[in-house]
């Protein structure tokens, strides 16, 4: 079997594997144990494609922390003023609040499951996608191609329309940004991951309406209200590209995968 077909074939099942088995499973502890067989499952898969843990970004280097927390920054508070933008607009209303006692288990459940999604999500579109294809074709289409996987893989929560494919495209510009100047997934992770938080904290893990922290209520659709969903993304990638320099590998050089 060619190098090519094991990893494509390879993506496949780490992809279905995470979004039909690990999003589909029917309890919490099934999905905890999904997540756990999630690396020997990857392992298994990388040692076909004679890769390693390594290879695919998941390189616990000097920076990694500070490279995640930073992304993590980032993502939180572009979404923090995506909703507030969508609050002055009269996107939602503030209805009400969980009560204390809940919070904290509620913000806690919501650091973690957002994590998780993010982190595996992270490696198979991207880490999986940058550590198989670099140096076998060039790194633009290798960009490219995280970019549009990773939009097409979105649809598996958001359904496929055109305008979540847009969404998601200009998403996935911070996030594949991210893994090909540092060379390894925590900034990519950590963007991921703050982005998710913020939006759990509106709409809880299930991403409902009132379902979060902060209870809301959707207010009037409009053109405006939507097209800042495609600004704010597009504005996070532009800061994340005047800041890049502050993103290294962990060696202090430029990336591994430029």
């Amino acid at each position: 079997m060619s190098y090519f077909v094991k990893a494509i074939v390879g993506f496949i099942i780490l992809d279905v594997y995470l979004n039909v088995g690990i999003a589909g499973a029917s309890s919490f502890w099934v999905q905890v144990v999904l997540v756990l067989l999630f690396f020997p499952l990857l392992k298994g898969i990388l040692f076909l494609t004679k890769k390693d843990f390594k290879r695919i970004g998941i390189s616990f280097h000097p920076k990694w922390w500070k490279n995640m927390m930073m992304g993590f920054a980032i993502g939180f508070s572009f979404w923090l003023i995506k909703y507030g933008i969508e609050y002055s607009l009269n996107g939602y209303e503030i209805t009400g609040a969980m009560p204390f006692s809940q919070m904290i288990l509620s913000l806690l459940m919501i650091m973690l499951t957002f994590f998780v999604g993010s982190f595996l999500n992270d490696i198979i579109v991207r880490g999986y996608v940058f550590g198989h294809l670099k140096g076998k074709i060039p790194m633009k289409w290798v960009f490219i191609l995280s970019l549009v996987l990773y939009a097409l893989d979105d649809s598996w929560n958001e359904g496929f329309s055109l305008s979540n494919t847009l969404f998601s495209l200009l998403l996935g510009l911070s996030l594949t940004y991210a893994i090909y100047k540092t060379g390894s997934i925590w900034a990519d992770t950590g963007i991921h991951w703050g982005l998710n938080v913020c939006y759990g904290i509106f709409n809880g893990t299930l991403g409902s309406t009132g379902g979060g922290m902060i209870i809301t209520k959707d207010g009037p659709p409009s053109l405006l209200l939507e097209s800042i969903s495609y600004i704010i993304p597009l504005l996070m990638f532009l800061f994340l590209y005047l800041v890049r320099n502050k993103l290294r590998h962990g060696d202090g050089s430029h990336a591994s995968f430029l």
